[in-house]
Protein backbone atom coordinates (compact mmCIF):
# COMPACT_ATOMS: atom_id res chain seq x y z
CA UNK A 1 0.00 0.00 0.00
CA UNK A 2 2.53 2.85 1.50
CA UNK A 3 5.29 3.33 3.74
CA UNK A 4 4.61 6.94 4.53
CA UNK A 5 3.50 6.21 8.20
CA UNK A 6 5.53 5.93 11.57
CA UNK A 7 3.25 3.20 13.14
CA UNK A 8 3.60 1.13 10.30
CA UNK A 9 6.76 -0.81 8.46
CA UNK A 10 7.52 -2.84 5.62
CA UNK A 11 8.16 -6.77 7.37
CA UNK A 12 9.40 -9.70 5.01
CA UNK A 13 7.96 -12.33 5.43
CA UNK A 14 7.93 -15.76 4.68
CA UNK A 15 4.85 -17.79 2.19
CA UNK A 16 3.46 -19.84 5.13
CA UNK A 17 0.28 -20.36 6.46
CA UNK A 18 0.79 -17.60 9.13
CA UNK A 19 -0.74 -15.25 6.55
CA UNK A 20 -4.09 -16.09 6.92
CA UNK A 21 -6.89 -14.10 5.51
CA UNK A 22 -9.29 -15.35 7.81
CA UNK A 23 -7.48 -15.51 11.59
CA UNK A 24 -7.14 -12.84 13.65
CA UNK A 25 -3.62 -11.33 14.42
CA UNK A 26 -1.82 -12.80 16.81
CA UNK A 27 1.94 -11.12 16.83
CA UNK A 28 3.25 -8.66 14.85
CA UNK A 29 7.02 -8.88 15.86
CA UNK A 30 8.73 -12.84 15.40
CA UNK A 31 6.52 -13.28 12.57
CA UNK A 32 5.13 -16.57 14.50
CA UNK A 33 1.27 -15.66 14.77
CA UNK A 34 -1.15 -14.99 12.33
CA UNK A 35 -1.90 -12.06 10.65
CA UNK A 36 -5.51 -10.62 8.88
CA UNK A 37 -4.89 -10.01 4.96
CA UNK A 38 -6.45 -6.87 5.20
CA UNK A 39 -5.39 -5.86 1.04
CA UNK A 40 -4.07 -8.09 -1.51
CA UNK A 41 -6.11 -11.04 -0.39
CA UNK A 42 -6.09 -12.30 -4.21
CA UNK A 43 -2.20 -12.41 -4.55
CA UNK A 44 -2.01 -14.60 -1.22
CA UNK A 45 -4.10 -17.12 -2.41
CA UNK A 46 -2.39 -17.10 -5.68
CA UNK A 47 0.77 -17.70 -3.78
CA UNK A 48 -1.11 -20.37 -1.65
CA UNK A 49 -2.03 -22.12 -4.53
CA UNK A 50 1.27 -21.99 -6.14
CA UNK A 51 2.83 -23.42 -3.16
CA UNK A 52 0.45 -25.97 -2.15
CA UNK A 53 -1.90 -26.61 -5.44
CA UNK A 54 -4.24 -29.33 -3.18
CA UNK A 55 -5.66 -26.74 -2.31
CA UNK A 56 -7.38 -25.87 -5.21
CA UNK A 57 -9.55 -29.51 -4.41
CA UNK A 58 -11.78 -27.20 -1.73
CA UNK A 59 -12.48 -24.45 -4.18
CA UNK A 60 -15.24 -24.17 -6.89
CA UNK A 61 -12.41 -23.62 -9.86
CA UNK A 62 -13.16 -24.80 -13.20
CA UNK A 63 -11.13 -27.62 -14.16
CA UNK A 64 -9.73 -26.04 -17.09
CA UNK A 65 -8.39 -23.29 -15.18
CA UNK A 66 -7.22 -25.88 -12.24
CA UNK A 67 -5.23 -27.60 -14.46
CA UNK A 68 -3.38 -24.34 -15.06
CA UNK A 69 -2.80 -23.47 -12.01
CA UNK A 70 -1.32 -27.11 -10.94
CA UNK A 71 1.07 -26.91 -14.02
CA UNK A 72 2.07 -23.61 -12.95
CA UNK A 73 2.44 -24.89 -9.51
CA UNK A 74 4.62 -27.90 -10.86
CA UNK A 75 7.22 -25.32 -11.28
CA UNK A 76 6.90 -22.94 -8.49
CA UNK A 77 10.25 -21.85 -6.63
CA UNK A 78 8.95 -20.29 -3.56
CA UNK A 79 12.80 -19.19 -2.58
CA UNK A 80 11.95 -16.79 -5.67
CA UNK A 81 9.44 -14.96 -4.55
CA UNK A 82 10.32 -15.12 -0.62
CA UNK A 83 10.83 -13.10 1.49
CA UNK A 84 7.49 -10.88 0.86
CA UNK A 85 7.43 -7.09 1.43
CA UNK A 86 4.64 -6.80 3.66
CA UNK A 87 3.34 -3.39 4.71
CA UNK A 88 2.04 -4.47 8.63
CA UNK A 89 -0.40 -2.34 10.46
CA UNK A 90 -0.94 -1.83 14.31
CA UNK A 91 -4.76 -1.89 14.05
CA UNK A 92 -7.69 -2.52 11.09
CA UNK A 93 -8.30 0.86 11.43
CA UNK A 94 -4.89 2.72 10.43
CA UNK A 95 -4.78 0.21 7.39
CA UNK A 96 -8.36 0.99 6.54
CA UNK A 97 -7.43 4.71 6.27
CA UNK A 98 -4.94 3.10 3.23
CA UNK A 99 -7.03 1.06 1.20
CA UNK A 100 -9.58 3.94 1.40
CA UNK A 101 -7.29 6.19 -0.39
CA UNK A 102 -6.35 3.55 -2.76
CA UNK A 103 -9.80 2.22 -3.99
CA UNK A 104 -12.20 5.14 -3.93
CA UNK A 105 -11.05 6.86 -6.51
CA UNK A 106 -8.16 6.53 -8.68
CA UNK A 107 -6.45 9.85 -6.87
CA UNK A 108 -4.43 11.52 -9.93
CA UNK A 109 -2.22 8.65 -10.44
CA UNK A 110 -2.27 7.48 -6.42
CA UNK A 111 -4.94 4.90 -6.36
CA UNK A 112 -5.76 2.06 -8.03
CA UNK A 113 -9.06 1.98 -10.29
CA UNK A 114 -12.02 2.88 -8.23
CA UNK A 115 -13.93 0.02 -6.94
CA UNK A 116 -18.02 -0.35 -7.60
CA UNK A 117 -20.39 1.23 -5.56
CA UNK A 118 -21.80 -2.14 -4.02
CA UNK A 119 -17.66 -3.04 -3.34
CA UNK A 120 -16.99 1.09 -1.57
CA UNK A 121 -20.73 0.23 0.60
CA UNK A 122 -19.38 -2.79 1.47
CA UNK A 123 -15.93 -1.40 2.63
CA UNK A 124 -17.47 0.97 4.98
CA UNK A 125 -20.46 -0.81 6.09
CA UNK A 126 -23.56 -2.50 5.77
CA UNK A 127 -25.51 0.65 5.00
CA UNK A 128 -29.75 0.44 4.51
CA UNK A 129 -29.02 0.39 0.39
CA UNK A 130 -26.91 -2.64 0.96
CA UNK A 131 -29.09 -4.06 3.64
CA UNK A 132 -31.63 -4.04 1.36
CA UNK A 133 -29.44 -5.30 -1.79
CA UNK A 134 -28.39 -8.40 0.68
CA UNK A 135 -32.25 -9.24 1.30
CA UNK A 136 -33.38 -9.61 -2.58
CA UNK A 137 -30.48 -11.48 -3.10
CA UNK A 138 -30.64 -14.12 -0.30
CA UNK A 139 -34.67 -14.29 -0.01
CA UNK A 140 -36.25 -13.27 -3.56
CA UNK A 141 -35.77 -16.87 -5.59
CA UNK A 142 -34.01 -14.84 -8.19
CA UNK A 143 -32.96 -16.64 -11.30
CA UNK A 144 -29.45 -17.42 -12.13
CA UNK A 145 -29.46 -14.56 -14.86
CA UNK A 146 -30.90 -12.19 -12.42
CA UNK A 147 -28.47 -13.18 -9.80
CA UNK A 148 -25.57 -12.58 -12.19
CA UNK A 149 -26.89 -8.53 -12.46
CA UNK A 150 -26.60 -8.18 -9.10
CA UNK A 151 -22.79 -9.02 -9.65
CA UNK A 152 -22.15 -6.71 -11.87
CA UNK A 153 -21.69 -2.91 -11.33
CA UNK A 154 -25.14 -2.45 -9.11
CA UNK A 155 -26.02 1.31 -8.88
CA UNK A 156 -26.16 1.24 -5.34
CA UNK A 157 -26.36 4.91 -5.05
CA UNK A 158 -29.25 5.09 -6.64
CA UNK A 159 -30.91 2.58 -4.23
CA UNK A 160 -29.92 4.59 -1.16
CA UNK A 161 -30.90 7.42 -2.88
CA UNK A 162 -34.60 6.09 -2.82
CA UNK A 163 -34.53 4.44 0.26
CA UNK A 164 -32.97 7.72 1.93
CA UNK A 165 -36.30 9.65 1.10
CA UNK A 166 -39.01 9.09 4.06
CA UNK A 167 -42.05 9.62 1.86
CA UNK A 168 -40.78 6.46 -0.72
CA UNK A 169 -39.27 4.11 2.88
CA UNK A 170 -43.20 5.33 4.25
CA UNK A 171 -45.23 4.12 1.07
CA UNK A 172 -43.19 0.83 0.81
CA UNK A 173 -43.36 -0.10 4.79
CA UNK A 174 -39.67 0.75 5.71
CA UNK A 175 -37.65 2.81 8.14
CA UNK A 176 -34.37 3.61 8.64
CA UNK A 177 -32.94 4.25 12.00
CA UNK A 178 -29.14 4.16 13.36
CA UNK A 179 -27.72 3.03 9.60
CA UNK A 180 -30.51 0.08 10.10
CA UNK A 181 -32.97 -0.92 7.31
CA UNK A 182 -36.57 -1.38 9.25
CA UNK A 183 -39.97 -2.76 8.67
CA UNK A 184 -42.57 -4.14 10.83
CA UNK A 185 -44.40 -6.09 7.59
CA UNK A 186 -44.25 -9.75 7.37
CA UNK A 187 -41.03 -11.02 5.10
CA UNK A 188 -43.14 -12.00 2.22
CA UNK A 189 -44.86 -8.86 2.32
CA UNK A 190 -41.27 -6.68 2.53
CA UNK A 191 -40.07 -8.46 0.02
CA UNK A 192 -42.67 -7.56 -2.94
CA UNK A 193 -41.23 -3.79 -3.13
CA UNK A 194 -37.45 -4.47 -3.07
CA UNK A 195 -37.27 -7.31 -5.31
CA UNK A 196 -38.88 -5.23 -8.12
CA UNK A 197 -36.89 -1.95 -7.41
CA UNK A 198 -33.77 -3.87 -6.73
CA UNK A 199 -34.42 -5.92 -10.51
CA UNK A 200 -35.54 -2.53 -12.51
CA UNK A 201 -32.17 -0.68 -11.05
CA UNK A 202 -29.95 -3.99 -12.18
CA UNK A 203 -32.19 -4.23 -15.77
CA UNK A 204 -31.47 -0.38 -16.17
CA UNK A 205 -35.72 0.12 -16.77
CA UNK A 206 -34.68 2.95 -14.57
CA UNK A 207 -32.11 5.15 -13.27
CA UNK A 208 -30.89 7.56 -11.53
CA UNK A 209 -32.16 10.34 -14.52
CA UNK A 210 -35.32 8.83 -13.58
CA UNK A 211 -35.49 9.35 -10.28
CA UNK A 212 -32.85 12.27 -9.62
CA UNK A 213 -35.72 14.68 -7.75
CA UNK A 214 -38.22 13.25 -4.72
CA UNK A 215 -41.69 13.74 -6.83
CA UNK A 216 -39.90 11.66 -8.96
CA UNK A 217 -38.99 8.94 -6.67
CA UNK A 218 -42.62 9.22 -5.52
CA UNK A 219 -44.14 8.85 -8.90
CA UNK A 220 -42.18 5.26 -8.88
CA UNK A 221 -43.12 3.65 -6.08
CA UNK A 222 -46.80 4.77 -5.80
CA UNK A 223 -47.45 4.30 -9.89
CA UNK A 224 -45.03 2.23 -11.45
CA UNK A 225 -44.99 -0.71 -9.01
CA UNK A 226 -47.52 -3.74 -10.27
CA UNK A 227 -50.01 -4.68 -7.92
CA UNK A 228 -47.74 -7.93 -7.33
CA UNK A 229 -45.10 -5.43 -6.09
CA UNK A 230 -46.72 -3.20 -3.22
CA UNK A 231 -46.82 -4.29 -0.21
CA UNK A 232 -49.96 -4.65 1.80
CA UNK A 233 -49.02 -2.23 4.60
CA UNK A 234 -52.18 -3.00 6.69
CA UNK A 235 -50.00 -5.91 7.72
CA UNK A 236 -48.01 -4.25 9.80
CA UNK A 237 -47.54 -5.99 12.53
CA UNK A 238 -45.30 -5.29 16.40
CA UNK A 239 -42.36 -3.88 16.76
CA UNK A 240 -40.00 -3.15 13.35
CA UNK A 241 -37.16 -4.95 13.23
CA UNK A 242 -33.85 -5.06 10.99
CA UNK A 243 -34.32 -6.56 7.52
CA UNK A 244 -30.36 -8.45 7.55
CA UNK A 245 -32.80 -10.34 11.14
CA UNK A 246 -34.55 -12.06 8.80
CA UNK A 247 -34.34 -15.16 8.32
CA UNK A 248 -34.87 -17.56 5.34
CA UNK A 249 -37.36 -20.27 7.16
CA UNK A 250 -39.92 -17.12 8.00
CA UNK A 251 -40.54 -17.00 4.21
CA UNK A 252 -42.55 -20.11 4.65
CA UNK A 253 -44.82 -19.16 7.29
CA UNK A 254 -48.12 -17.82 6.82
CA UNK A 255 -49.12 -14.80 8.09
CA UNK A 256 -50.90 -14.55 11.30
CA UNK A 257 -53.17 -12.26 10.35
CA UNK A 258 -54.79 -13.64 7.31
CA UNK A 259 -53.38 -16.82 5.95
CA UNK A 260 -55.55 -17.22 3.12
CA UNK A 261 -54.32 -14.63 1.20
CA UNK A 262 -50.72 -15.33 1.75
CA UNK A 263 -51.59 -18.30 0.45
CA UNK A 264 -53.45 -17.51 -2.15
CA UNK A 265 -50.58 -15.35 -3.01
CA UNK A 266 -47.89 -17.58 -3.43
CA UNK A 267 -49.93 -20.25 -5.37
CA UNK A 268 -50.48 -17.14 -7.75
CA UNK A 269 -47.07 -16.59 -8.93
CA UNK A 270 -47.15 -18.98 -12.40
CA UNK A 271 -43.92 -20.61 -13.00
CA UNK A 272 -44.96 -21.06 -16.71
CA UNK A 273 -45.52 -18.54 -18.96
CA UNK A 274 -49.48 -19.40 -19.75
CA UNK A 275 -51.36 -19.13 -16.48
CA UNK A 276 -53.33 -21.61 -15.29
CA UNK A 277 -56.79 -19.86 -15.89
CA UNK A 278 -56.12 -19.66 -19.40
CA UNK A 279 -57.84 -22.16 -21.44
CA UNK A 280 -58.02 -21.89 -25.25
CA UNK A 281 -59.91 -24.22 -27.66
CA UNK A 282 -56.85 -24.97 -29.92
CA UNK A 283 -58.01 -26.76 -32.59
CA UNK A 284 -54.75 -27.58 -34.90
CA UNK A 285 -52.84 -30.52 -34.04
CA UNK A 286 -49.22 -29.12 -34.37
CA UNK A 287 -50.36 -25.18 -32.72
CA UNK A 288 -52.08 -27.50 -29.87
CA UNK A 289 -48.70 -29.39 -29.17
CA UNK A 290 -47.15 -26.05 -28.60
CA UNK A 291 -49.30 -24.68 -26.90
CA UNK A 292 -49.46 -27.54 -23.89
CA UNK A 293 -45.81 -27.58 -23.99
CA UNK A 294 -46.11 -23.58 -23.17
CA UNK A 295 -48.32 -24.70 -20.33
CA UNK A 296 -45.82 -26.82 -18.93
CA UNK A 297 -42.49 -25.77 -19.27
CA UNK A 298 -41.19 -23.98 -16.62
CA UNK A 299 -39.56 -20.79 -16.66
CA UNK A 300 -36.95 -21.86 -13.96
CA UNK A 301 -35.33 -24.53 -16.21
CA UNK A 302 -36.43 -23.75 -20.16
CA UNK A 303 -36.67 -19.75 -20.66
CA UNK A 304 -35.43 -20.47 -24.43
CA UNK A 305 -37.14 -22.79 -25.29
CA UNK A 306 -40.50 -21.07 -23.77
CA UNK A 307 -38.93 -18.06 -25.89
CA UNK A 308 -39.04 -19.45 -29.14
CA UNK A 309 -42.29 -21.29 -28.69
CA UNK A 310 -43.88 -17.90 -27.82
CA UNK A 311 -42.92 -16.78 -30.98
CA UNK A 312 -43.89 -19.60 -33.34
CA UNK A 313 -47.20 -19.79 -31.64
CA UNK A 314 -48.17 -16.11 -31.93
CA UNK A 315 -47.39 -16.23 -35.59
CA UNK A 316 -49.10 -20.20 -36.40
CA UNK A 317 -51.68 -18.57 -34.66
CA UNK A 318 -52.13 -15.52 -36.46
CA UNK A 319 -51.42 -17.61 -39.75
CA UNK A 320 -54.31 -19.93 -38.82
CA UNK A 321 -56.54 -17.46 -37.95
CA UNK A 322 -55.70 -15.14 -41.47
CA UNK A 323 -55.95 -17.92 -43.95
CA UNK A 324 -59.60 -19.25 -42.12
CA UNK A 325 -60.70 -15.87 -43.08
CA UNK A 326 -59.11 -15.71 -46.52
CA UNK A 327 -56.44 -13.48 -45.78
CA UNK A 328 -53.42 -13.83 -48.12
CA UNK A 329 -50.12 -14.48 -45.46
CA UNK A 330 -48.15 -13.39 -48.81
CA UNK A 331 -47.27 -10.28 -50.78
CA UNK A 332 -46.39 -9.93 -54.39
CA UNK A 333 -42.96 -8.31 -54.83
CA UNK A 334 -41.32 -6.62 -57.76
CA UNK A 335 -40.19 -8.72 -60.88
CA UNK A 336 -42.82 -11.64 -59.75
CA UNK A 337 -43.19 -14.05 -56.73
CA UNK A 338 -44.10 -13.73 -53.55
CA UNK A 339 -42.52 -12.94 -49.98
CA UNK A 340 -44.08 -13.79 -46.88
CA UNK A 341 -45.66 -11.06 -45.02
CA UNK A 342 -44.06 -9.50 -41.77
CA UNK A 343 -45.11 -10.81 -38.14
CA UNK A 344 -45.96 -7.05 -37.55
CA UNK A 345 -47.99 -7.31 -40.69
CA UNK A 346 -49.88 -10.44 -39.70
CA UNK A 347 -51.15 -9.57 -36.14
CA UNK A 348 -52.19 -5.90 -37.44
CA UNK A 349 -54.23 -7.84 -39.93
CA UNK A 350 -55.58 -10.26 -37.14
CA UNK A 351 -56.49 -7.64 -35.19
CA UNK A 352 -58.14 -5.28 -37.74
CA UNK A 353 -60.38 -8.00 -39.28
CA UNK A 354 -61.30 -9.18 -35.46
CA UNK A 355 -62.68 -5.73 -34.94
CA UNK A 356 -64.66 -5.84 -38.17
CA UNK A 357 -66.45 -8.54 -37.10
CA UNK A 358 -67.66 -7.12 -34.25
CA UNK A 359 -64.65 -7.40 -31.16
CA UNK A 360 -63.29 -4.04 -29.12
CA UNK A 361 -60.67 -2.78 -30.68
CA UNK A 362 -59.43 -1.41 -27.13
CA UNK A 363 -59.10 -5.04 -25.96
CA UNK A 364 -56.06 -5.51 -28.03
CA UNK A 365 -54.73 -2.54 -27.04
CA UNK A 366 -51.59 -4.42 -25.57
CA UNK A 367 -50.68 -6.48 -28.61
CA UNK A 368 -51.27 -3.83 -30.88
CA UNK A 369 -48.45 -1.21 -28.62
CA UNK A 370 -46.63 -4.28 -28.53
CA UNK A 371 -45.68 -5.22 -31.62
CA UNK A 372 -44.94 -1.55 -32.76
CA UNK A 373 -42.84 -0.80 -29.79
CA UNK A 374 -39.50 -2.27 -30.85
CA UNK A 375 -38.66 -2.39 -26.85
CA UNK A 376 -41.56 -3.51 -25.39
CA UNK A 377 -41.45 -7.10 -23.98
CA UNK A 378 -43.91 -8.40 -27.24
CA UNK A 379 -42.05 -6.96 -30.15
CA UNK A 380 -41.41 -9.00 -33.15
CA UNK A 381 -37.95 -7.69 -33.28
CA UNK A 382 -36.88 -9.06 -29.93
CA UNK A 383 -39.25 -11.97 -30.49
CA UNK A 384 -36.95 -12.82 -33.32
CA UNK A 385 -33.52 -12.11 -31.79
CA UNK A 386 -34.69 -14.51 -28.96
CA UNK A 387 -34.44 -16.90 -32.35
CA UNK A 388 -31.56 -15.76 -33.92
CA UNK A 389 -28.87 -13.72 -31.84
CA UNK A 390 -27.23 -15.21 -29.94
CA UNK A 391 -26.45 -12.55 -26.94
CA UNK A 392 -30.19 -11.89 -26.44
CA UNK A 393 -31.72 -13.92 -23.90
CA UNK A 394 -35.40 -14.02 -22.45
CA UNK A 395 -36.29 -12.73 -19.03
CA UNK A 396 -39.17 -14.43 -17.29
CA UNK A 397 -40.99 -11.02 -16.41
CA UNK A 398 -40.96 -9.84 -20.02
CA UNK A 399 -42.17 -13.51 -21.42
CA UNK A 400 -44.90 -12.91 -18.90
CA UNK A 401 -45.60 -9.54 -20.32
CA UNK A 402 -45.68 -10.86 -23.63
CA UNK A 403 -47.84 -13.63 -23.06
CA UNK A 404 -50.16 -11.43 -21.20
CA UNK A 405 -50.27 -9.08 -23.79
CA UNK A 406 -51.36 -11.63 -26.75
CA UNK A 407 -53.99 -13.78 -24.51
CA UNK A 408 -56.82 -11.52 -25.55
CA UNK A 409 -55.59 -12.23 -29.39
CA UNK A 410 -54.90 -16.02 -28.89
CA UNK A 411 -58.58 -16.11 -27.22
CA UNK A 412 -60.27 -14.86 -30.28
CA UNK A 413 -58.24 -16.85 -32.12
CA UNK A 414 -58.88 -19.99 -30.32
CA UNK A 415 -62.51 -19.12 -28.78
Amino acid sequence: MTNHTRSSRIKPAPLTDSYDSQSPRTDTEDGGGKYTVLEGNRRVLALKILKSPAILTGLEVRPALQRRLERAAASFDVSSVEPLACFVVETRAEGNTWIEQRHIGEDDGRGVVSWSGVASSRFRGRDPALQALDFVRQHAKLTDDQKKLLDGRFPITTLDRLLSTPDVRSRIGFDIKDDKLLTSLPPEEAIKPLRRIVLDLAEKKINVTNLKLKPQQVEYVTNKLDAADRPDLSKKMGKARAVDSIGEHEFSRPATAQPKKTTVARVSMRSAVVPKGCKLNVTNPKIGEIYRELRTLQFSKHPHAIAVLLRVFLETSVDHYLTKAGIALVIAIKGGGNKEKPLRTKVQETVNHMVTNGATRKDFTGVLRGINDRTHPLSPDLLHSYVHNRFVSPKERDLTIAWDNAQPLFERVWP
